[in-house]
């Protein structure tokens, strides 16, 4: 449960696009938004007589969050699981369009891999950015069919970006989509409420329970401004950076906690001093920090990359590296649409099921947890179900035509039958 505070002066923000219209009044509002595509969010400041802001420059940290409430390990566990199942360790949670911002001061910081931050005036101006969200409400299970996990998008503004007290602190509650599903499951919860309405006899009443649709998300003001998050930011990337210099890691004990909460750290952000000139090649190029701008805004806050900050001892190890697998734990598939011209390769690794829907989540951006069943139609028109045996010993560099049909639909996401028809090699 989150604690809001209204008031009318102060920060507000606005995520730009409609909430649900069948979310119950006793729950927080809820904004369906699709994984991958960019959404315009709205910085604003209504001039409090009673409060003025002591700094002109502020910063904003945006950030993705589990709604529910977890420890801080199940946290990072979560992340950590998704982020095994991406085929890159450059692959961000939250990303954010970099050249079509408006009103920032600066360059728009990384901050980790799911969380960015911004510098603005808001005695000058509104500003807004444009973030896009990588992962699924449905990535954090292996099962399918299974609800999705409602996200929060979460902003804290410091006053002053020297400050480690958050001055305020927003969020908006998001279930992210594959393939339009906010749209479809918009326009289902339009025909439910139109059938509401024609059945109802009470209208008054039925306004009453829900709550009603805004063009525009507003963001609750949380009323726990102490609570420090938890950003995620994978140890393999720290080893990708030119010159990092790695601090030794600590144990997660109460007093340790404790001491960087009140530094106003948070605990569970990876530590290690920044190189000069940080080569980050994320799915979104993001500068690297100006040294003249980071002096003038006066030095880091508690959500930049701190020597006192915590790591989960244990929880982000490092996964085994390795070159090039063998030839026999991968395969290679050559695959086309009837709309295609020209294959696309397929690498399998290892030569799975699990590795073939990896494999395909990455390049046709179909979620694995959406894709039903896999088939294989081969020359002789036989249809048969993928299995492990199937992909190690008998598809190598082979063609196919990709078939892709509905399958019906679990709660959250549509799900599909994926067969792989046969094709000769003249083809």
């Amino acid at each position: 449960m989150c604690f809001h505070r209204f008031s009318p002066y102060g920060f507000k923000y606005h995520l730009e696009t409609a909430s649900s219209s069948s979310q119950r009044r006793e729950d927080d509002r809820i904004t369906y938004i699709n994984k991958g595509q960019f959404y315009g969010i709205t910085l604003e400041y209504v001039h409090d007589p009673d409060k003025p802001l002591k700094n002109q420059t502020v910063k904003s940290v945006v950030m993705l969050m589990f709604r529910e409430e977890k420890s801080p390990e199940d946290e990072i566990k979560a992340w950590q699981f998704w982020h095994g199942r991406q085929h890159s360790v450059k692959q961000r949670i939250l990303d954010a369009d970099t050249k079509n911002s408006i009103g920032l001061a600066g360059c728009i910081e990384e901050v980790a891999h799911n969380a960015i931050a911004v510098y603005w005036n808001p005695l000058e101006s509104a500003a807004k950015i444009n973030i896009a969200v990588q992962c699924l409400s449905t990535d954090f299970s292996s099962q399918k069919g299974v609800k999705g996990l409602p996200l929060h998008i979460q902003i804290d503004t410091f006053e002053d970006p020297r400050d480690t007290q958050v001055y305020h602190r927003g969020y908006c509650q998001i279930k992210v989509f594959c393939d339009k599903g906010a749209e479809r499951k918009t326009r289902d919860e339009e025909r439910r409420a139109a059938k509401r309405k024609l059945s109802a006899t009470n209208r008054k009443k039925l306004d009453e329970i829900y709550h009603p649709v805004t063009e525009r998300s507003e963001f609750y003001s949380m009323a726990d401004l102490s609570k420090p998050p938890v950003l995620f930011s994978p140890a393999e990337d720290i080893d990708k950076l030119a010159g990092m210099d790695i601090q030794g890691f600590y144990g997660h004990d109460e007093a340790a906690l404790a001491e960087a909460h009140l530094k106003g750290a948070s605990p569970f952000l990876l530590h290690a001093a920044k190189p000069q000139v940080p080569a980050l090649k994320f799915h979104n190029h993001f500068p690297p920090d100006a040294p003249a701008y980071r002096s003038d805004v006066g030095g880091l806050s508690p959500y930049s990359d701190r020597k006192d900050s915590l790591e989960l001892e244990g929880v982000l190890g490092k996964r085994a590296r390795t070159g090039t697998p063998p030839l026999s734990e991968r395969v290679m598939l050559y695959v086309r649409q009837d709309t295609d011209d020209v294959y696309t390769p397929l690498h399998v690794a290892p030569p799975t099921t699990q590795g073939l829907l990896h494999a395909i989540e990455n390049k046709y951006k179909i979620s694995s947890s959406a894709i039903n069943n896999l088939y294989r139609k081969n020359k002789k028109g036989i249809t048969a179900k993928i299995d492990d045996e199937m992909l190690a010993y008998y598809c190598n560099e082979d063609l196919f035509l990709l078939e892709v049909r509905p399958a019906g639909a679990s709660e959250d996401e549509p799900l599909y039958d994926i067969t792989f028809v046969e094709l000769p090699l003249d083809h």
